[in-house]
């Protein structure tokens, strides 16, 4: 009985320590990324981000990313669709193609993530935010995008983080 009594004593402590609150991992994780205060804004944006283990967190801020790379590029395209001068529409163009880029990525990712294949992830996070980057870029860093640049770019890296602590 006493056994029986030390066992749930100790399956509630390594327990509780797994249900605690991610807010610590979260903050370790964009404690190493560009921009930690707008890593963990955009973290927070999913309120599950807060108590998500690790490989949780990592789908969770991957369906984050895609979701709004994939509402920027709605966005571009409609900028694509309604500028008129040549020039301008093919930077707007070119940021599409970008984000065509950082959707393919980012799709690959949660299939990295369920199989394990951290370093493929990692990778794949790695191609979303130089493709985010890319669109930056293409407007002498003032694109009309930058916000969503900027989140998009810091939930990749957040991601590539969690894909190398989650190899280990």
């Amino acid at each position: 009985m006493a056994t029986f009594f030390s066992l749930c004593i100790l399956f509630l402590i390594s327990g509780n320590h797994f249900l605690q609150t991610n807010a610590s991992a979260m903050n370790d994780i964009c404690r190493q990324t560009r921009n930690p205060s707008l890593c963990v804004a955009a973290m927070n944006t999913d309120p599950r981000s807060r108590r998500a283990p690790l490989r949780q967190l990592a789908q969770i801020t991957i369906d984050t990313a895609e979701y709004t790379a994939g509402q920027t590029k709605i966005r571009i395209h409609g900028y694509v669709m309604s500028v008129k001068n040549p020039r301008v529409r093919n930077l707007y163009s070119q940021c599409e193609d970008f984000y065509l880029d950082a959707l393919a990525a980012l799709d690959i990712a949660p299939e990295d993530l369920q199989r394990r294949r951290y370093v493929d992830l990692d990778m794949q996070m790695g191609l979303a935010r130089r493709a985010v980057d890319r669109c930056e870029k293409a407007f002498l860093q003032k694109s009309p995008f930058r916000k969503e640049n900027e989140f998009v770019g810091i939930l990749a890296d957040a991601v590539a983080i969690m894909a190398r602590t989650l190899s280990r």
